[in-house]
């Protein structure tokens, strides 16, 4: 008898990381830029390298999924455009880490031009450096975000990816005050926008984009619900219907769609 799988994502609760299960199970990350804390000492904030904090939460995240493989979806180091200090450290010593548990596969975004000049020889059976305009990967599209995607990627039922760290600004019932949460973002494409781009598509599938939260929890992002947003790459502010995108929480709370949600405006 023939058997047809069906893939799943269940994002783990309170982590920016989604497991996709399908004949496979891939562990997914994105956006972890490492070695943002030199730039931020430039800038007079003195923070620590926070790689080794990122590091036990990504393996805690390994060991809770047991996945078959890991993903990042790009901007795995912070420092454009050349390498840094901390880069050629850190960036070896994670990724090393992280192989240790399974096969890793990289979408380079766009901090990550010279990624391949810090990964020594020895890591190459277990470790796979994929092109910015993504990959397939048991039937899932695999996306940094900062460049167009490879055309058969809308073939997928799900395209991932990072680049927008997505977030939202929250107000309290009696506006008193606001936070920031960092969010998954659910949409569609537009049908007619990416045929436009892509005139000879082929096996439209009608994907979900899920726009992930950034796993460095330093690096800020797009408020989503700010009227003055501006969305980062051209999937996420070219393909992408805003008008039905939906909003959940890192526990999995749905709080409705973007549209929907009251902004408030710094200070409050």
């Amino acid at each position: 008898m023939m058997t047809t799988t069906t893939t799943t994502l269940k994002p783990l609760i309170d982590e920016p990381a989604i497991v996709v299960q399908n004949e496979h199970k891939a562990l997914v990350i994105a956006d972890l830029h490492l070695g943002i804390e030199a730039e931020l000492r430039q800038k007079g904030i003195n923070i620590g390298s926070q790689t080794e904090k990122l590091l036990e939460r990504a393996i805690k995240c390994v060991k809770a999924a047991e996945p078959d493989v890991i993903v990042l979806l790009g901007d795995v180091k912070h420092a454009v455009p050349k390498i840094s200090w901390m880069d050629r450290k850190e960036v070896p010593f994670f990724l090393a880490a992280l192989t240790e548990y399974a096969p890793v596969y990289v979408v380079k975004g766009n901090h990550d031009g010279d990624l391949d000049k810090l990964l020594p020889y020895a890591m190459e059976p277990e470790l796979y450096i994929k092109s910015t305009r993504g990959f397939l990967f048991d039937g899932v599209g695999y996306l940094h975000g900062h460049s167009w995607p490879s055309q058969d990627l809308f073939s997928a039922k799900y395209i991932l990816i990072g680049h927008n760290h997505p977030r939202i600004r929250l107000v309290s019932p009696n506006s008193h005050y606001s936070s920031m949460k960092p969010v998954w973002i659910r949409a569609k494409c537009d049908h007619e926008a990416v045929k436009k781009q892509y005139p000879d598509l082929s096996g439209w599938n009608d994907p979900w984009v899920i726009i992930m939260p950034a796993f460095n929890e330093i690096c800020g992002g797009i408020t989503f619900n700010s009227p003055n947003k501006r969305l980062l790459g051209p999937i996420a502010s070219k393909l992408l219907r805003l008008e039905d995108m939906e909003v959940y929480l890192l526990d999995g709370t749905y709080i409705g769609r973007v549209l929907d949600l009251e902004y408030a405006p710094p200070g409050i």
